[in-house]
């Protein structure tokens, strides 16, 4: 565990802005004549502090705040925060996590509501995607987080080779219909099988590491139809929708680079930006990266689209205070301070970190921008990259986020992986793994987790979303 005590870069235009307006909002002395107050942040190490770090100044000024982050690895957050939470420590007063811990955390007691403190500052919840707002941040009506990231699956393209007329013509002339983006799972094979020409160019390639190999699962298993579980908490995977995904997941491999086991989030992302790859689905911070030429050999050359079908939400991320912070209500101004809009706006398209949007006001290509309120993005890139987003979440399927949540993900994740490496069949890898899930479900109570289950479902439909 890392500490960092942030005393913050110069803040930037945009963070004198953001810091500017929450001053005028607060009635605040912004000379910060009292002592500056601690608050631990606890995030998972990494680009996803960032915003922290630069929001550092803004803090201090404002609030009289001095963030001290407190860095965890990816690997083992949970169980990190489960062993620190459940003795009481006082360590963290802000807690960073992904929403499939909200379930738990809340239940075990680890979370401030924070619903009282919305008079010392509004959140502007309104202005939520509803994807986001009572489905993500919200239990029993009641908010115990606010959102600092917001993950959807996205599609990314290579629009040089999608546009080439020759390509166009061998592509009619193999499979009988035109060369275009994928809307169904069916062509998205037909186009990774048609590009893939190793070793130089290869089809596709997804996340097939252990640990989040379940998510590119979910993905075509949401545009196949399929549920987590059903009313009576049966597990949905066991099906002819998890089957069909599962084996589609499997025979992508023959399209995808060799080391395709020990691909992850990083070397997904360099795979397409090295010029390799034709077709990938990546989390939605990935678009920002091709158009930055320090890091993208694939500048210009790079579309972007909603998944087939539907548009799989892993991960995100959310800040609450802990129950046992001794300083909450210092704690909740740094959390409502990072989501308020002017300031969220400052990070969610930079291409240094990894958080995404989640509010309606920065879903306009003028907003993407890096947090010193620089384009990295032409118009027309911007323009697709924020339309991608805004109709991937129309069609936007939700995270599991009920007690038990991690559980039931990780052993997806095992079983997904053992059908990747071929020690066990699509069939007989979903098979055991409903198994396993039915044995969480009832060590967690099936009366609690069925009620649980049924109410998030119901906060979806409550928003107008479908699933």
């Amino acid at each position: 565990m890392n500490r960092t005590i942030l005393t913050g870069p110069a803040i930037s235009r945009r963070g004198v802005l953001g810091a500017g307006l929450s001053m005028l909002a607060l009635g605040a002395d912004p000379r910060g004549a009292a002592a500056a107050t601690t608050v631990h942040i606890e995030c998972d190490a990494g680009q996803n502090e960032l915003p922290f770090r630069w929001q550092a100044s803004a803090l201090e000024a404002t609030y009289g705040i001095a963030p001290d982050l407190v860095s965890l690895p990816f690997v083992g957050q949970y169980e990190k925060l489960v062993t620190d939470l459940t003795s009481r420590s006082d360590a963290y007063d802000v807690l960073v996590f992904p929403p499939y811990f909200l379930g738990d955390f809340q239940a075990l007691g680890f979370l401030r509501e924070l619903d009282p403190y919305f008079s010392i500052i509004d959140p502007q919840l309104a202005d939520y995607l509803p994807v986001y707002r009572d489905p993500v941040i919200k239990r029993d009506g009641k908010t115990y987080a606010l959102m600092y990231d917001g993950d959807l699956l996205q599609v990314c393209y290579r629009t040089d080779l999608f546009e080439d007329p020759k390509e166009k013509v061998a592509f009619r002339q193999k499979y009988g219909q035109d060369l275009a983006v994928p809307t169904t799972w069916v062509d998205f094979m037909k186009v990774a099988e048609f590009f893939n020409r190793p070793p130089n160019l290869y089809g596709t390639a997804f996340y097939a590491q252990r640990g989040f190999c379940y998510a590119w699962f979910v993905n075509i298993f949401a545009g196949l139809g399929g549920h987590w579980f059903d009313a009576k908490m049966n597990p949905g995977i066991k099906s002819d929708a998890g089957y069909k995904a599962l084996s589609l997941l499997v025979e992508m491999k023959k399209y995808a680079p060799p080391n395709i086991l020990q691909i992850d989030y990083p070397t997904l992302n360099q795979v397409f930006l090295d010029g390799s790859t034709a077709i990938v689905v990546q989390w939605d911070d990935l678009p920002l990266k091709c158009e930055n030429p320090a890091m993208s050999k694939v500048v210009g050359k790079s579309g972007f689209a909603p998944c087939p079908q539907r548009s799989y939400m892993p991960y995100s991320r959310v800040m609450a205070v802990s129950a046992f912070s001794k300083n909450p209500e210092e704690a909740y101004k740094v959390a409502v301070h990072m989501q308020l809009p002017d300031v969220g706006i400052t990070y969610v398209y930079d291409p240094e970190c990894g958080e995404d949007p989640y509010r309606e006001s920065y879903l306009k290509a003028s907003a993407v921008k890096n947090h010193l309120g620089q384009p990295t993005m032409s118009a027309a890139a911007a323009a697709n990259y924020v339309d991608a987003i805004r109709n991937g979440l129309k069609a936007g399927y939700p995270e599991l986020s009920i007690p038990g949540a991690p559980r039931y993900i990780d052993i997806l994740d095992l079983y997904v992986n053992q059908a990747l490496a071929g020690s066990l069949s699509p069939k007989a890898a979903l098979d055991a793994c409903a198994g396993e899930w039915a044995s969480i479900t009832a060590a967690e109570g099936q009366d609690r987790i069925t009620k649980a289950y049924a109410d998030w479902v119901d906060s979806f439909h409550k928003v107008g979303l479908t699933y």
